[in-house]
């Protein structure tokens, strides 16, 4: 798949497109909001699991990787980002719109939490990095707080955890992507 189609399938099928490829988002260089992002074929093939065997019948697929520059090459297009903050600070979250860039990425999660409130129609989106706790204790903190949280324990057993917001007829879903260490897609999930 081309860099394009695989802006496009990510877009359009999102699922699908988490479920057969590695996804590695870079942090963008600034504050959360709208960036330009390049998404770039890695050229490595990775596995993943069957759509019904699961991993009884692993699969190849392509490793992308989600750039806020240029420097590597890629295929330039808006999304939002979500920049990760310290936990020991109040939560800022950042209201997702319906107009606009329709594709919202985190940095990779490999102990942070992602924090979704909904309201108004639509959500608003934190990260946090663990400051002064684990990543559980973050994730537990937050979750008797009532907020809608992804994070350690919802990723545990996996190298990292990705992220991605898409907005689908005017409202957004969120889905995951957890990987190994060597970014071998393990699962994906529709979250909302």
């Amino acid at each position: 798949m081309t860099e394009p189609e695989a802006i496009q399938m990510l877009q359009i099928q999102p699922l699908e497109f988490l479920r057969k490829n590695s996804l590695t988002p870079v942090r963008a260089v600034g504050v959360t909001g709208l960036h330009t992002f390049y998404m770039k074929d890695l050229a490595a093939n990775i596995t993943r699991p069957g759509k019904f065997l699961g991993n009884l019948s692993a699969h190849g697929g392509q490793r992308f990787k989600l750039c806020h520059n240029n420097a590597d090459g890629g295929t330039p297009f808006q999304a939002l980002h979500i920049d990760v903050k310290p936990s020991n600070v109040a939560i800022h979250a950042f209201p997702l719109t319906g107009i606009g860039a329709s594709l919202m990425f985190t940095t990779q999660l490999t102990g942070c939490c992602i924090v979704m409130i909904p309201g108004g129609g639509t959500w608003s989106v934190a990260h946090l990095q663990p400051t002064g706790e684990t990543g559980e204790a973050l994730r537990n903190r937050l979750k008797a707080q009532h907020f809608q949280v992804y994070g350690v324990g919802d990723y545990t057993g996996v190298g990292r955890a990705v992220l991605v917001g898409v907005r689908e007829g005017g409202v957004w879903h969120f889905y995951n992507q957890m990987q190994d260490a060597y970014y071998n897609v393990k699962a994906a999930a529709k979250l909302s």
